[in-house]
């Protein structure tokens, strides 16, 4: 026995006085006795009883004893060290529900078997959280029963696991409480903080830590990425086996096999790439076959928004420029090209209408006046465009400060330079990231001194003079192309037609089919509404994609799928196994518990108290 407060053992020094003024004899006292025959019937009762009351004398004194010294060692908060099952208590389950857990071995998965042993810890006050590549609490302090039936409910995700901050989560859970940390997982491909680190810094005399391997012997090859565009597919697939496999791809829409790659021979631990032509519309899916023990990661889902050609006008006076050239080799552009003065006649002597195109172009035209040259009234349509919600391009020439251009100007242009220089980016975003890796992509040999205008973004510029910009007019925009090509040789590179039908795009405001297509794992925030994800649907803000397939919202459909080669990797042993506290951390383990026994002594001398009033009432002194 230990005392938490050794001090309250100085209580003790209360029996020297309580022994002492039992010891004092009492002084006599003179009595009138009435009676000679009262006093020898008094002797001979004393005399009866006299061993009996000496007997109740001692007994009395030792009660008070004992209670003094049961108070004075309560005082002082005696404990024992006694074993104790903390699981009792609180049990918490830190489960593993990545996509590794999906793997399948005679018949069984390991998450099937993940949770048959999470069943088996059940006990006292119990939480479950789900670890998937964000940490998620399924249930907080609840019975077996409650949790059994939960546990029987889950589902593996198609996401990473991330077990660390699921441990630190489970901790947070706990607070001060005594209770048991229990992580179920195959230790396949786990993220977050070093798992044996957190179990040491949470390890205390309140909480027990213990790891449950369900790792098994699986086989796998699986899609490890995908890029999607709209006009084709690159797909590739990697062979996790120790020996060569053979597989074979095939593009499926509505249950209608549209393209087959044929039968592909992968290497062992290598990866092999295909690509399918022509992006079909709409929802569809690519199938690895042969079937394997994961099947999360041999169907991958792609989503693709109708194909919608981008409508520019081109207004030129040359012929067969650079710009064309560009223009024309997009796939994503439905192009016509007038030559004014006439821009409702296209150089095929076809009959469009010029302002209803998605994006307008001015190129190398001829000013009011000259041969060829535009109509008065040209700039003020182009403007009346813009403010309805039209998208203008006006690229630079010699002349180009000569021109009427109403209030289209975004840069205010001083003189035309002629000196060599480097354009470069001043800002690397959607449009610009083609030259993230070469700030500056092309030397020029004229240009234009000029000024932004209020509120005109400049993207580009030579020095400190603006030569790619963009400003909102009305509802529309406007973009300034500020580099000659004539004078440049950016025409040349092969970064040329990439940027023209970036900046198209761009202008029309189209969507990007790769933003329809990702990685699971990803957390999105949308306006409240109802969301139809692969497997259920639900109200909600924040759409987490944890499962492969196709989600639905905003009138939108969205694919995501795993793509995640370390977390196909099922075939590689569990990573306890490569530590050297592997084998122990996954044996149970018990603490010992300081219990107090105050309230036990406490009690004791209560019931010597109880018995004290007892005698001294049958004694007749109360």
């Amino acid at each position: 026995m230990a005392f938490l407060n050794s001090v309250g053992l100085w209580a003790l020094l209360s029996l020297i006085p309580f022994i002492l003024l039992y010891l004092r004899k009492p002084k006599p006292q003179d009595r009138v006795i009435p009676s000679l025959m009262f006093i020898l019937q008094e002797r001979k009762t004393s005399q009866r009883y006299n061993f009996l009351q000496k007997f109740l004398t001692n007994l009395l004194f030792l009660i008070q004893l004992l209670a003094l010294i049961g108070l004075s060692i309560a005082v002082a908060e005696p404990f024992v060290k006694m074993p104790y099952d903390v699981s009792l208590e609180n049990t918490i389950i830190v489960l593993d529900a990545s996509a590794s857990m999906q793997s399948d071995e005679g018949g069984k998965t390991r998450f099937e078997q993940a949770v048959k042993e999470a069943k088996k810890v059940l006990s006292g006050k119990n939480s479950i959280i789900l670890a998937e590549n964000i940490p998620l609490i399924i249930l907080e302090d609840e019975s077996e029963k409650v949790a059994a039936d939960i546990l029987g409910n889950l589902k593996p995700k198609a996401t990473t696991t991330n077990l660390g901050d699921g441990m630190l989560l489970a901790k947070d859970i706990l607070g001060d409480r005594p209770g048991r940390i229990v992580v179920i997982s195959d230790f396949n491909n786990v993220d977050g903080p070093d798992l044996l680190v957190v179990k040491r810094t949470l390890s205390s005399e309140e909480v027990v830590i213990n790891f449950v391997d369900t790792s098994n012997n699986a086989e796998n090859a699986g899609i490890v990425s995908m890029d999607v565009r709209k006009n084709n597919i690159k797909i590739s697939v990697k062979n996790f086996n120790p020996v060569k496999k053979q597989v074979n791809l095939k593009l499926i829409k509505d249950k209608k096999e549209l393209s087959e790659s044929g039968k592909i021979e992968v290497l062992p631990n290598s990866v092999e790439t295909f690509i399918f032509d022509d992006t079909p519309t709409g929802v569809s899916s690519i199938e690895l076959e042969p079937k394997d023990d994961l099947m999360v990661d041999n169907v991958a889902y792609i989503s693709a928004p109708l194909k919608k050609k981008v409508n520019v006008l081109l207004m030129t006076n040359k012929r067969n420029t650079n710009l064309q050239n560009a223009l024309l080799a997009s796939r994503d552009i439905e192009l016509n090209v007038v030559n004014p003065p006439v821009l409702t006649l296209n150089t095929n002597g076809q009959r469009i209408e010029p302002f209803e195109h998605d994006v307008i172009v001015v190129n190398m035209i001829n000013n009011v006046g000259k041969r060829d040259g535009i109509l008065p009234g040209t700039f003020q349509d182009l403007s009346n465009y813009v403010k309805n919600g039209g998208k203008l391009i006006i690229t630079a020439q010699d002349d180009i400060i000569q021109f009427d251009k109403v209030d289209l100007d975004i840069v205010n242009l001083d003189k035309l330079a002629n000196d060599v220089k480097r354009v470069c980016m001043d800002i690397i975003n959607e449009l610009t990231k083609e030259f993230k890796n070469n700030n500056c992509f092309s030397t020029v040999s004229k240009y234009f001194a000029a000024t932004p205008e209020k509120d005109t973004n400049v993207i580009a510029s030579i020095d400190s003079f603006p030569v790619l910009a963009i400003k909102e007019h009305f509802k529309g925009k406007i973009f300034y192309y500020g580099i000659i090509d004539e004078a440049s040789d950016f025409k040349t590179l092969p970064s040329y037609p990439i940027f023209w039908n970036s900046l198209i795009n761009f202008m029309a405001e189209t969507e990007d089919i790769r933003d329809f297509n990702s990685k699971t794992g990803k957390v999105m925030t949308i306006n409240e509404q109802r969301v139809k994800t692969p497997s259920s649907s639900l109200t909600t803000s924040k759409v987490l994609f944890d499962e492969a397939g196709i989600y639905e919202f905003d009138n939108k459909k969205f694919a995501a799928n795993l793509l995640d080669g370390s977390e196909s990797d099922v075939t590689k042993s569990s990573a306890l196994e490569k530590e050297d506290e592997g084998t122990e951390v996954l044996k149970e383990q018990g603490i010992e518990k300081n219990f107090s026994i105050s309230a036990l002594i406490l009690l004791v001398v209560f019931l010597l108290m109880c018995f004290e009033v007892f005698y001294i009432k049958r004694r007749g002194d109360i």
